[in-house]
């Protein structure tokens, strides 16, 4: 399934991205290639950038301490946003009560599924697999950042700072420091070219139960899918299918669809026969008032237990 999800944040977040670092810093966003590039990485965060630049940007940390994680793969209920949080905020060693996740606007530049190439895409449990190195790489350069602020403001190695829940500690000082209280600082930072990830006995939320991140929305009814998203002129369309494999239009008749309030075309697709309308339920009392006669010379006619059976 693609990632082509509109709502009306879609544009708050596109221009988040192309912005980031821009003007006053109040978010840390941690962006990088596969290839690697400190120098542009840094013109990035510091808004000096001169050259077009489309990072792959997957974690956003807010001056308010939330941690918004940038998935790429859709939810669809199978549990792919808190899979795909764990693996980054594991690593960032994030409090998991302000962690948040978005979905990646469409754009298989930066938010490719790497198992099925340059196309932005979920299915095949293919997820997690091929978001894991870089979800770690993101959640541990973040961390290595947060962490090189805090050692600088307080004039600390950072071999003696410790990061629990999004608090930075140094326990000889007893001093410590917030996520958010230091992204400002972080942000002005360059990023990394590599960094250690942590060895999997380390690990906090791999491989526990954290609550799911999507539980909320869906129990409050403020989650939402595809069939809620509404945008200025947007029509919908519905298509009728054959009944059987195979089968195609011979003919059809449009003319009670049309008559349905609502209903702005009906046209023969490949497939079948598309009903356009102002909304779901016009495009589903158009397509309901169909008449078609399908041509099944060419369907499949025989049943499951003859499938079998063969």
């Amino acid at each position: 399934m693609s990632n082509d999800r509109s709502s009306p944040r879609r544009l708050e977040r596109r221009a988040f991205l192309k912005g980031a670092g821009a003007a006053t810093v109040t978010a840390l966003t941690i962006g990088f290639e596969w290839s690697g590039s400190t120098r542009r990485a840094q013109a990035l965060a510091t808004g000096t950038n001169t050259a077009p630049f489309a990072p792959n940007a997957f974690v956003r940390i807010g001056a308010d301490n939330s941690i918004t994680i940038i998935a790429k793969h859709i939810e669809m209920g199978q549990g792919s946003y808190t899979g795909l949080a764990t693996i980054l905020a594991d690593e960032l060693d994030a409090d998991w009560a302000q962690v948040r996740v978005e979905s990646a606007p469409a754009d298989a530049t930066r938010y490719a599924n790497l198992v099925f190439g340059k196309i932005q895409g979920t299915g095949g449990s293919s997820s997690i697999a091929n978001s894991w190195p870089q979800l770690r790489d993101a959640g541990a350069k973040a961390r290595a950042m947060l962490l090189t602020a805090a050692a600088n403001e307080w004039h600390v190695p950072v071999g003696e700072l410790t990061v629990d829940k999004s608090v930075i500690s140094h326990s000889a000082s007893k001093r410590q420091a917030t996520f958010g209280s230091l992204v400002k600082k972080a942000a002005s930072l360059p990023v990394p070219e590599t960094v250690q990830l942590k060895d999997p006995k380390d690990f906090k939320l791999i491989g526990s139960r954290p609550p799911r991140v999507d539980v909320v929305a869906k129990c409050d009814g403020t989650a939402q899918f595809t069939i809620d998203v509404e945008m200025p002129g947007m029509l919908v369309a519905l298509l009728k299918r054959a009944p059987l494999f195979g089968g195609t239009v011979k003919s059809f008749d449009g003319a009670a669809t049309m008559q349905v309030p609502g209903v702005v075309k009906v046209v023969q697709v490949p497939r079948g026969v598309a009903v356009v309308a102002k909304g779901f339920w016009a495009a589903k009392l158009g397509r309901d008032a169909l008449k078609i006669e399908w041509d099944e010379t060419k369907a499949e006619t025989r049943s499951s237990a003859a499938m079998l059976a063969e």
